[in-house]
């Protein structure tokens, strides 16, 4: 995964030369130097006197006044240049550096500008000079000080007052208190406004602070709280723990080679502190504790009835298993609710550009009894210079606890969406019904880390293939082949449609498998890729894994022990990796499909022994069979009318209409991106018209819609286009065929 650059860097870059090339004349206070630097800027923005503001906050100066006013002064044109607010520059440029480790242990990702303005303008409406509010893990101050700006404008006098009367904030340590005031002074020239506002402040662990500390700066609970609290596990791996001590590695490296006596003390002191956690909070206790679990829960203590909380947090809050009791929690307590659904491509972290999070705005009910409005849903993105919302939808509460039972939100972009959502849930039976022969037994058959010393590099006699995750794919075992290298930087191979088979990277000796992975291994099974994403070509990837190999822990197995038939397995592996299913899926999935997530999602309801499970069967036993029936044209197109069979039967079993297919089909705009596009058309639409085609014939659509989609499929068929097709695996597929063609 790629952890980019922020993005505001890239405007304050000249801005942080100017600071470094200061602060190393000033060896070994560097750190101190920056922060006068910082500070003479920020006198510059809000004309106060810099001397005055070191003398009645204890600094003594380390360069002459009119030297620091002149860095101050550089460095407010430069800011001047970028496009940043200045305030939140100022705390930007005012922040701790951290390291990848540190970001990682303490889970302190620094808010991006946007996002702060943002946050802002959800907590400020209503709020004035009389209001209070907080943020407990302010670092640098950019979320109070996008709150003032909010609240105040440009507005002076109002600002003083706001200072004086309302600004809150507390920190781990003092360092990123100091770089807090930084920004907000920037703000006002009102040096007595800024001491008073100082004064309210305190350092140390707000999760662990007495109640007095808090009930001292607001006895009836705090108007409102801006928070970007740290989003990490109470937990330490061998990995992290080396990268932290210096080792430059990749994830998926060998740890052997870690000092065992060194992360035994450090996991000692993680787990007393969770304890602490735990005992302070118990409603995080379930799972591995997370911080910003643990700090959403304090922010519900802190709020006032009628009081707003803004936080930014990760998607796990409205779809993991570990959350499901705050979700309660929040929907019980919280009058008013809105949810943005972003991902980090705007880059607003130096974290993976596909990770998802949250900006969550609520409203502490007043009363048991007050009402509670519906969830508003928004999907957001990122621009240069701020946040647009792209999609919205309402979501009631009782019809979410209906069709959730665990109250996951899925993220359904309009009211269409939603109804949809909701159709397909009542038309489906969930997998876990007592008695039903849906219920699954899932196995993580090997363990890729614990069991990585018994692995082999070659085939020898007593040994089995260990299957990876990059292996599977839709109704395809053995897509790819292991060709060299490790972790991340391993070369496979992909392998065209109707030729797979099984190379691997690992052998594991019979002797060292667990008794459930050998019996799990001498039996057919389902088998999926669990790694995923939302936006993914296809989410789902499973196929029927045989028997004589073992899977790896991105590949969990699936029997039904209720009916243990193959032929179960087959109709199951069709629903999952049908479009429907795949669209639902989409609608709840972070980067890992597990069962807590596929128990979540109903089946269809299809009737052993019924024409629909009979004709299902029959397609995907077929499919097995031209899998490793040889790479032609004929197979291929074989191929993709058996896969279009079985996508429709699935949604007319789940009661779709055209219209829905349709809706649903928007969702995949990778599909056929190796495919030859029609004449006018930028890219290849073939699978969806195969689709659309056959489901009109099955629905009697009226007669120029069925035409309209059999033209296309007929015009895309001559042009050799194949549906289904992989689009890593159908560049090299086209141009087989094209060299078979030339050949004939």
């Amino acid at each position: 995964m790629s952890s980019p650059r922020p993005f505001e860097m890239q405007f304050l870059g000249r801005t942080q030369d100017l600071l470094s090339a200061f602060s190393q004349r000033y060896a070994p206070n560097q750190v101190e130097a920056r922060f006068q630097a910082l500070e003479a800027a920020a006198a510059r923005m809000g004309t106060h006197d810099l001397a005055a503001f070191h003398k009645v906050f204890g600094h003594k100066t380390i360069a002459p006044i009119s030297t620091l006013m002149k860095v101050g002064a550089e460095l407010v044109a430069e800011i001047e240049k970028c496009g940043i607010p200045p305030a939140l520059a100022l705390s930007a440029l005012a922040r701790e550096s951290l390291e990848d480790s540190q970001q990682r242990s303490t889970g302190a990702y620094h808010t991006d500008f946007r996002l702060a303005q943002r946050v802002a303008k959800l907590a400020a409406p209503g709020l004035n000079e009389s209001s209070r509010v907080i943020d407990v893990a302010c670092g640098a101050g950019i979320l109070l000080a996008a709150l003032t700006m909010e609240v105040c404008g440009p507005d002076r006098k109002k600002t003083a007052a706001w200072f004086r009367n309302s600004v809150f904030a507390a920190d781990l340590s003092e360092v990123p208190l100091r770089g807090a005031l930084i920004s907000l002074a920037a703000l006002t020239d009102d040096m007595n406004a800024l001491v008073e506002m100082r004064s309210h402040w305190v350092s140390g662990d707000s999760l662990l602070m007495d109640d007095q500390v808090w009930s001292a700066m607001a006895p009836e609970g705090f108007d409102a709280i801006v928070a970007n609290p740290p989003w990490e596990k109470v937990r330490i791996t061998k990995h992290e723990f080396m990268k932290a001590a210096g080792d430059t590695r990749h994830y998926g490296a060998d740890t052997s080679d870690v000092d065992a006596a060194a992360l035994t003390n450090e996991r000692k002191k993680v787990a007393s502190y969770s304890q602490k956690l735990t005992a302070r909070y118990p409603i995080i206790a379930q799972g591995e504790p997370d911080l910003y679990m643990a700090f959403l829960d304090l922010h519900l203590k802190l709020l006032r009835p009628g009081g707003k909380a803004a936080i930014l947090v990760p998607g796990g809050l409205i779809r993991s298993q570990g959350t499901e009791a705050f979700r309660r929690k929040i929907l019980q307590e919280a009058s008013d609710i809105s949810i943005s659904v972003l991902d980090n491509k705007a880059r607003f972290f130096s974290i993976d550009t596909r990770f998802k999070f949250l900006a969550v705005a609520l409203t502490k009910a007043k009363s048991a009894r007050c009402r509670r409005t519906p969830i508003k849903l928004l999907h957001e993105s990122g621009t240069d210079t701020g946040l647009v919302a792209a999609h919205s939808a309402t979501i009631g509460r009782t019809t979410l606890a209906k069709i959730r039972a665990d109250l996951t939100v899925p993220e359904v972009k309009s009211d269409k969406e939603w109804t949809l959502f909701c159709k397909l849930n009542e038309n489906g039976v969930r997998i876990d019904r007592p008695g039903s022969q849906w219920q699954a037994d899932f196995c993580r058959e090997l363990d890729m880390t614990n069991d990585r010393p018994s692995f082999l590099s070659k085939r020898s006699p007593g040994a089995m293939p260990v299957i990876e995750g990059r292996q599977i794919n839709q109704h395809r075992f053995g897509v790819k082949g292991y060709v060299s290298g490790s972790g991340r930087s391993a070369v496979w191979n992909s392998f065209q449609v109707g030729s797979s088979r099984v190379a691997s990277q690992f052998y594991i000796p019979r002797a060292v498998c667990s008794e459930r992975a050998l019996a799990r291994s001498g039996q057919v099974r389902a088998g999926f890729c669990d790694i995923a994403g939302q936006t993914n070509e296809r989410s789902m990837m499973a196929a029927l894994v045989p028997a004589g190999v073992v899977c790896g822990n991105k590949v969990p197995t699936v029997l039904f022990p209720n009916d243990p038939s193959e032929d179960r397995l087959l109709v199951w592996l069709a629903i999952v990796n049908s479009f429907t299913f795949d669209w639902m899926l989409r609608r709840v999935l972070t980067t890992t499909i597990n069962y807590f997530v596929l128990r979540g999602i109903p089946l269809p309801n299809i009737a052993k022994g019924g024409v629909p499970w009979r004709r299902i069967v029959g397609h995907a036993k077929e499919l097995v069979k031209l899998d490793a029936a040889g790479a032609n044209d004929k197979n291929w197109q074989r191929i993709g009318w058996l896969r279009t069979q079985m996508d429709v039967e699935v949604a007319l079993a789940y009661g779709a209409t055209l219209e829905d297919l349709t809706l649903m089909l928007d969702d995949f705009p990778l599909l056929d991106r190796a495919q030859t596009s029609l004449p006018n058309e930028k890219r290849s639409t073939f699978t969806r018209d195969m689709l659309l085609a056959e489901a009109s014939k099955r629905l009697r659509s009226l007669g120029r819609l069925k035409r309209q989609w059999a033209e296309r499929v007929e015009a895309a068929s001559a042009l050799g286009a194949y549906a289904y097709t992989p689009s890593e695996i159908g560049a090299s597929e086209a141009d087989a065929m094209g060299e078979s063609r030339v050949r004939g």
